[in-house]
Order: structure tokens, then sequence, then C-alpha cells
């Protein structure tokens, strides 16, 4: 899916090395806004779960109204039948768990080891109706010893990189480039995959911030 991503800030990892995870539990525990952000800062109000007025602006004008109502009806619709949060925080636990080597638990109470994955911001990202659309994520993570509540580990993960539909399980000919006008033309459940896509999207670039941690330990 990938075509470009960076991670940035100083991961710590002077003290990953220094347990045996192999066979030991792990959990994840996910602290993320209710619902991502979609297109603009702004446009979406995540507490009343309304859409306002002017969704997509270029310059002073309104562009497409009645398009832009009707994706917005799409995206609150589609957000109401998948838990982002919830898909981001399995997939982190399912190969988090395979990184180290540990066996997964649901429970934090039962677990050797946590993984809490701190999301600050993640979304679709889409400046303009006709500019390109971008999956992104902007989070923070922490392996913690569960007894203790010590933290072992830190990383700091930001990343965009703009949506490719030949990740998708829709039909359809796309172009290369995903436009918001492209994605408000898209049904119901073929957002659902893309917000679903979103989870993947973001527990991917969690675990390679995680993984390229390990791989500056073992060097």
């Amino acid at each position: 899916m990938i075509l470009a991503f960076s991670l940035s800030g100083c991961a710590s990892s002077s003290r990953l090395g220094d347990f045996d995870y192999r066979g030991a539990s792990l959990a994840v525990v996910t602290i993320a806004p209710p619902h991502p952000q979609v297109f603009a800062e702004g446009f979406y109000d995540p507490e009343g779960r309304s859409w306002l007025e002017n969704l997509f602006r270029i310059g002073s004008e309104v562009a497409r109204d009645s398009q832009a109502d009707r994706a917005a009806e799409k995206l609150e619709e589609a957000l109401d039948q998948v838990d982002v949060a919830g898909l981001m925080g399995s997939r982190v636990l399912e190969r988090g768990s395979r990184v180290l080597r540990a066996r997964p638990v649901e429970s934090a109470m039962d677990a050797d080891f946590e993984l809490e994955v701190r999301v600050k911001d993640y979304g679709i990202l889409a400046d303009s109706w006709d500019s390109q659309a971008d999956f992104f994520v902007h989070a923070e993570v922490l392996l913690l010893e569960s007894e203790s509540g010590e933290r072992i580990w830190k990383g700091n993960v930001e990343a965009t990189d703009p949506i490719n539909p030949n990740d998708w399980a829709v039909e359809g000919s796309w172009a290369n480039l995903i436009t918001a006008q492209a994605l408000a033309r898209l049904s119901v459940e073929e957002i659902r995959v893309a917000f679903e896509g979103l989870a993947v999207y973001s527990a991917d670039r969690v675990l390679d911030e995680l993984q390229g941690a390990l791989d500056r330990v073992h060097r």
C-alpha cells in the first residue's frame, strides 16, 4: 500500500533489549479519537456527529453542493458501521505479538507487557474536492511492563501516504490518484472498506516503528 511514509521523532529503545518477550503475554490498549478526521480539520464535528454546512470548499466557493451533501451522509453512515480504533487495536495486538514473539491476551490485567497506542489524530486527508486523498496517522506508542507500569520504550509515529485503491476490496476501475470527489462517489459499503483500510494503515505504521526499534537493538 505504502508509496512513501515517514516516521518522525526519536524513539527511545534503551531498555527494549533488556527483556525476553518470548512466550510472555502481551495486551494492547488503544486510546484514539471517537471518529477519524475526514478531509480537513473543522469539516466534521465528532462530538455531535454532524457535518458542517460548507463541507468541500475550493477558495471561497462551495464545490458541488449536492454531491458534497450526499458524500457527508454516506461517510457518516459508513462510520456507524465500522470501529476504526477497535480494528486498529486488534491488528496491533495480532502483529505486535508476532513481532515480540509474545502471546496475545485481551486484557491488560492479564498481561506481562502492554502496548499502549495513543492516537493523537488519524483519518483521510484532502485539502479540496479535487486534491489527492491521503491516509494519515499521528500517534505515540509505549511498551510498558504491566505489573509495575514502568515504560520500557516509547516511539512516535507521523505518517501520511496517498490512498492506493489497488489495496481495496472493491470492484471498479480507478485512477492511481484518489481524490475526495472519487471517494464521495463510492457506495457506503466501499467507504466502509476504506475506513477499514485506514485502520490497517494506522496499525501497520505503529508496528513499523516498533519493528524498527527492535532492529536497532539487535544490530
